[in-house]
């Protein structure tokens, strides 16, 4: 069994609309992603979200509702195929001021026997919010009825328009309804026309509506309709202000229509007046009456007149050309009638302005780039929201001058089309504010009287320089086209994608864990054991020293900081005579002055008082606060205390307000207080009793920070490896609970409450007790009812681990460091820990000044570095921009620290370009600051379409390369008939005038192959104990062995890449995976093989013969592979044996909803080490929404069989928004239509659901119906707490 969870959402946005959702005067925007509804709060400092909404399907569409005589708006939303369905949601507020999205209404629209439509599956609403259109099947529209923005009743109308491009309302008056379609005909030709909605017949009109006239569009204005469908905009007339509140249609105007966007131009139509709509009817009537004639020859001239009425083209109102690539997106700006933004697929925007139609026409201003969007929406005061599938949404202001360098045009304008200057007025006429935007003086313009009249033929302004400004950007990694998991320097392991298109083409960097903000740097400090920060007094806020230990001395350090100007002053041992600066310090810290009251009880108060442990003693210190020197008030000396060991010593110390926990060898403990003279005694100890076993380390921190003292006493011991916890009392220290062994010596302890309750009963009372391990590991316990329970062990590298308390932006949490850091924190009813980019680290200490609030002091072997941990547990992504060069395919190259990434370049074409024009490189990236070390470039229409690292052995020397696949694209060709194996190589280039090492990437070898190299992987062979790598190419539809040969005779090296055998199927293979010698090869639209690679053959091993139209698999190991197929399905197959032969049986499917590009062997996560871990994460998926899951193998199988009864129960129990159960919404679909008889999802359950169950922990009567579920066989066996601690695990894992 395996758990699909998921570490990064889709980022991807679909849709986006601004309106107002509550009763209050703030406006909404909401954006649709693949899988949710974002709602964000309009503020005066920008968008705030306030609630969001997962959704089980795949989100399409999304609109807003208007409710009548109210500013509020409800929402619907439309799913896409196979089970498309509308949502109607409405928008609720707590008193708490909690938002959240509620389903009022499901809409199945799924039909059996119609075609789904091909190129519009949307909803429309009507402005007065009365009536709703849906598509989603050829032929056939879905009317709804609303109202106060809610469902009332629906009705189906046919229509004869099958190919529908775009729908829009007509801007008619209110009760009356009729929609524009652009359609593809029968004839291939794309038409425009309108069709009345006739709600009293509940069907659309007969014939075409006479508001709008029918036109044929040319072709050559939208030659590629298919490719990229035009849409329609409505506009309405301009209307004027009559008397408060009240607006009128101004006499003698534009009439209002449409726009049709997406060609080689921008067409307006117009309204028909009343006269030609009275005009329009009487030829209909007359075509009609003629049509009832019985003589043949008549009827045929009826049917010419149709065909000529249905071919005949109308001039639009106005037009204008678009100079750029196919529209993507546009919005209205305030109340739609004569200012539009539209944007091309490459994030080109231009303003559209109606505003002087008579005299100027259409009149298109530049005004920049943005993201390729999918979607626009205008905000308030000239800010746009731009949603991107491609590259980060954003929000983009309109400035009302250019915000960049003038001198270059605002956008690239084809020197054939014909533009005017802008010297006149400036672009574009907005001002700032609420009151309505005045329009540019149009009127002082240059217009060439020679060519066709302004308001026919349009104007494009010629600006110069850009003038938006982006504002925010909102991080998205879609699509994730290629990835690669690497773990740089044995720190942390990173995930590293190629992802976006167009103009935003990038490398994304992705992990998660902490932030550490570097401050200070203080090189040059060698052999740092332990770092201390100490304060002047006890409770002061602000550290004043740092005591450093070194392997043979300590050194004391001033703070010197007045919020200014910070420095580090080492004082010298006249300064710090009291101080013993000859050993190295074990423990140091404040501590408070004990005294005793009236009423004999003790009382610790505010001293300047320090303790310091070394090997051979403990000394209380006591700052002289007008001199700032330390003097010895009293010693206890090991020596004088265990005279029958001349060699004791200290060995492990700890230190709180008023105790001194020290460890001495031979396994004696000893714990000292403070008197009220300011003397150190002995409080309890064992140094009269017989040796026992060492100890290696010791903790005396409170549970209670309020507290001085602490009850418990830790400490564990060599040889055994095991923890104990002990209690000081008069009569000795009594032992509390002994651990189990843990896999190596402890070296640092810690019983720690990481909440913030004081008292054991407080709801927020978290102790835990974390042990740093000497192989590099940290174990962590929950402390409940005095014994150690929960044991996890947490892998930080080979380096011993030092525990450090630190707050983190208010969280009470510790800092573990070794070869690597994390960051222990307890989150969401579990102890959590977040990786931090800090690799070697020996020890660190909070400190706090006024230039350094609540920052750290982290010592590694170059220095001391100085900083902040933040971001807490967040997933982090670093962007590395690449604009116009896309990044395809990529791959980590260990032995030269970088990335080999091909890339594909797409110069931006206009609408209707014969080709685009494209070039493909491969470029070696630096993996730490992401420069382009080398490129290398690929021969003219070649393209690069997979790459993997290699490395082999020359003369001696394991040499690292990149081998890169490719093929060669020739117009015609149905499949690719040419493609290369290029074998690249790396070498330094020396270049004196370059400080910065400089590399060159060299064709090493080469070999042409006979099509399009699809996909590379390497295997491993172990031939008379020599282990041979091969590899791997799938071409077409075989697959390739290849081997190096390599030549050391001559100087260089010799190298041929040489194909040693071939295995040939029926279709494409587009996937590999591979695990030793073992090939898993998924094809394009049968299934998955199995082959082993021998010295010099491919052999099949097993085939599934099955339709799966696989489009990525990987192996899991040598018996079993996962992959992911074009109905956005998830498969697994295990090798068996089935009569004596070998199969691939199918032994899990499940819908995941989403298009999977690629998928890892491995996790971003290190396996928390318990003893017999339940659950392992196997694998990574990649998606084009931009979503990053985890593939969660379930070991135990009663593990398995809770987990599967569980989610069953809840899946009764939980309410999901969405009409179709969860358990058919996870069901394999198929893209060739449904059918009664498809199976339910088997072999995996959905992590992100079952993990809901952690949400409803404080909720019994939801956890009664969950367990008890439908009925008595279905009620769970397992406890609510172990299913919790499995839940925990599964969360760590993502």
């Amino acid at each position: 069994m395996k758990i699909v969870t998921t570490f990064h959402q889709p980022s991807s946005v679909l849709a986006s609309l601004k309106c107002r959702l509550s009763s209050s005067d703030v406006e909404h925007l909401v954006v649709a992603k693949l899988n949710r509804i974002q709602v964000y709060s309009i503020q005066p400092t920008g968008i705030k979200q306030t609630c969001s909404l997962e959704i089980h399907g795949k989100v399409t569409s999304i609109k807003a509702i208007p409710i009548s005589k109210s500013t509020r708006s409800s929402l619907v939303v439309m799913l896409a195929h196979p089970d498309p369905e509308l949502i109607f949601l409405s928008y609720a507020e707590s008193e708490h001021g909690l938002a959240e999205l509620q389903p009022t209404k499901h809409i199945s629209l799924y039909e059996r026997t119609p075609r789904p439509a091909e190129f519009l599956n949307d909803i429309l609403a009507h402005p007065s919010g009365k009536l709703a259109v849906a598509s989603c099947y050829a032929g056939k529209l879905k009317i709804i009825n609303l109202k106060a923005g809610r469902y009332q009743d629906d009705f189906d109308v046919s229509l004869p328009e099958l190919n529908i491009f775009s729908l829009s309302f007509l801007p008619l008056p209110e009760d009356d309804y009729a929609l524009a379609i652009v359609h593809f005909d029968y004839q291939q030709r794309i038409r425009l026309l309108a069709r009345d909605i006739e709600l009293e017949d509940l069907q659309l009109s007969t014939l075409p509506s006479t508001q709008l006239h029918p036109t044929t569009i040319s072709d050559k204005l939208l030659p590629f309709p298919a490719d990229s469908p035009p849409k329609l905009v409505p506009v309405y007339p301009p209307r004027v202000k009559e008397e408060e509140g009240v607006y009128m249609d101004a006499p003698g105007q534009f009439l209002g229509g449409v726009l049709i966007v997406g060609g080689k131009k921008v067409l307006l139509h117009e309204l028909v007046n009343r006269e030609g709509q009275e005009k329009q009817k009487g030829k209909q009537r007359r075509l009609e009456s003629k049509k009832k004639s019985k003589d043949p020859v008549e009827l045929a001239k009826v049917r010419d007149k149709e065909v000529e009425r249905e071919g005949k083209r109308r001039k639009p109102r106005a037009n204008v050309v678009w100079p750029w690539s196919d529209i993507a997106a546009w919005c209205a700006i305030d109340d739609g009638t004569s200012k539009f933004i539209l944007a091309d697929s490459y994030g080109r925007v231009a303003l559209l302005s109606l505003d002087n139609l008579q005299d100027l026409g259409l009149v298109l201003i530049p005004l920049g780039e943005v993201s390729s969007p999918t979607t626009l929406t205008y905000l308030t005061n000239q800010i746009i929201y731009v949603g991107s599938h491609m590259g980060d949404s954003q929000l983009v202001q309109i400035a009302p001058i250019p915000t960049t360098s003038s001198d270059k045009p605002t956008l690239p304008i084809p020197s054939s089309i014909r533009t005017i200057p802008s010297t006149s007025f400036d672009v574009p006429a907005f001002r700032k504010g609420k009151a309505r935007a005045t329009s540019p003086d149009f009127d002082s313009m240059d217009v060439d009287d020679e060519e066709a009249s302004p308001q026919e033929a349009g104007n494009i302004v010629a600006t110069k320089g850009s003038y938006l400004n982006i504002l925010e950007r909102f991080k998205n990694i879609a699509p994730i086209v290629d990835a690669c998991l690497v773990d740089i320097d044995g720190g942390q392991r990173q995930i590293v994608t190629c992802s976006g298109g167009r103009n935003t083409g990038s490398i994304n960097l992705v992990r998660n864990g902490a932030d550490f903000q570097e401050v200070v740097d203080i090189p040059g400090v060698p052999h740092v054991m332990k770092i201390w920060a100490v304060k002047s007094r006890l409770e002061d806020a602000m550290d004043a020293f740092l005591l450093i230990s070194f392997y043979d001395s300590s050194r004391l350090i001033k703070i010197n900081d007045n919020g200014g100007n910070l420095s580090l002053l080492p004082l010298d041992n006249a300064i710090t005579k009291g101080l013993i600066t000859g050993e190295p310090t074990i423990a140091f810290a404040n501590v408070a002055h004990r005294v005793r009251g009236q009423d004999g009880k003790a009382r610790y108060m505010n001293s300047s008082l320090i303790v310091q442990v070394t090997g051979s003693g403990a000394s209380l210190l006591e700052l002289d606060e007008g001199l700032q020197v330390y003097s010895q008030v009293d010693r206890w000396d090991v020596k004088a205390n265990v005279t029958d060991d001349p060699s004791a010593e200290i060995v492990a110390a700890s230190i709180n307000p008023s105790q001194v926990a020290l460890a001495v060898n031979g396994g004696k403990l000893v714990l000292l207080s403070i008197t009220e003279d300011k003397k150190l005694r002995i409080v309890v100890s064992t140094l009269e009793s017989r040796r026992k076993p060492e100890i290696s380390a010791i903790s005396c921190t409170p549970l209670n920070p309020t507290r001085a003292f602490s009850q418990y006493i830790v400490v564990s011991y060599w040889e055994s490896n095991t923890i104990e916890v002990f209690s000081p009392s008069e009569s000795g220290f009594k032992s509390i609970h002994k651990s189990s062994p843990l896999p190596a010596l402890v070296s640092s302890l810690l019983l720690y409450n990481f909440g913030s309750d004081q008292s054991p009963k407080g709801a927020d009372h978290y102790p835990y007790l974390l042990a740093g391990l000497s192989d590099g590991s940290v174990a962590t316990f929950s402390w409940h009812e005095e014994q150690l329970k929960d044991r996890k062990v947490v892998s930080l590298g080979h380096a011993p681990v030092a525990l450090i308390t630190c707050v983190v932006e208010g969280v009470r949490t510790v800092l573990a460091t070794g070869n690597r850091a994390v960051v222990f924190a307890h989150e969401r009813n579990r102890l959590v820990h977040s990786p931090i980019l800090l690799k070697n680290i020996v020890s660190a200490t909070p400190v706090n000044s006024p230039s350094l609030p609540t920052s750290l002091v982290v010592a590694s072997e170059e220095g001391l570095h100085i900083g902040r941990i933040k971001d807490l547990n967040k997933l982090h992504i670093r962007s590395i921009p690449f604009g116009l060069d896309n990044p395809r395919r990529i791959a980590y190259q260990p032995l030269l620290k970088a990335f080999g990434v091909g890339f594909l370049l797409t110069e931006p074409p206009r609408v209707g370009a014969a080709a685009e024009e494209l070039s493909s490189s491969f470029k070696l990236i630096d993996d730490s600051t992401f420069e382009v070390l080398a490129h290398f470039n690929c021969d003219p229409d070649e393209e690069i379409t997979s790459v993997i690292p290699f490395s082999a052995t020359i003369n001696g020397v394991l040499t690292p390369f990149f081998i890169v696949g490719t093929f060669v694209y020739r117009p015609g060709e149905s499949e690719p008939e040419t493609g290369r194996l290029l074998l690249l190589s790396v070498s330094k280039v020396n270049n004196p005038r370059n400080t910065h090492q400089a590399y060159q990437l060299s064709l090493a070898a080469s070999t042409k192959v006979s099509g399009c190299v699809y996909n590379l992987t390497t295997t491993t062979t172990n031939t008379n104990g020599e282990t041979k790598t091969r590899i791997i190419a799938a071409v077409n539809s075989s697959i390739m062995l290849f081997r190096l040969d390599i030549d050391t005779d001559i100087f260089p090296a010799g190298l041929d890449l040489k194909k040693v055998t071939e295995w040939n199927h029926n279709y494409l293979v587009t996937s590999l995976g591979s695990v030793g010698d073992h090939v898993f090869a998924g094809d394009q639209i049968s299934s998955v093989s199995l082959l082993r690679v021998g010295e010099e053959k491919l052999q099949t091993v097993a085939r599934d013969y099955g339709p799966r139209w696989p489009v990525a698999v990987e192996a899991i190991d040598e018996k079993n592979v996962i992959g992911a197929n074009d109905a956005l399905n998830l498969f697994t197959f295990t090798l068996s044996r089935n009569l004596g032969r070998n199969v691939l049986e199918c032994t899990g499917s499940y819908h995941i909803a989403d298009f999977v590009t690629t998928l890892i062997r491995g996790s971003l996560t290190t396996t928390e080490g318990s003893e017999e871990p339940a659950l392992v994460p196997e694998e990574l998926f990649f998606t084009s929404s931009g979503r990053i899951g985890v593939i969660v193998d379930v070991k135990k199988n009663d593990t398995s069989l809770h987990l599967t009864e569980l989610h069953r129960n809840m899946a009764a129990v939980i309410p999901s928004v969405g009409g179709i159960s969860h358990a058919r919404f996870r069901a394999p679909k198929s893209t060739r239509g449904r059918s009664d008889a498809d199976q339910a999802s088997f072999g995996f359950l959905d992590g992100d659901f079952i993990e809901q169950l952690l949400s409803h922990l404080d909720s019994p009567d939801t956890l009664k119906q969950i367990w008890q579920g439908q009925s008595g066989p279905e009620e769970l066996s397992v406890s609510v707490d172990e299913m919790r601690r499995v839940l925990e695990d599964l969360q760590s894992y993502h």
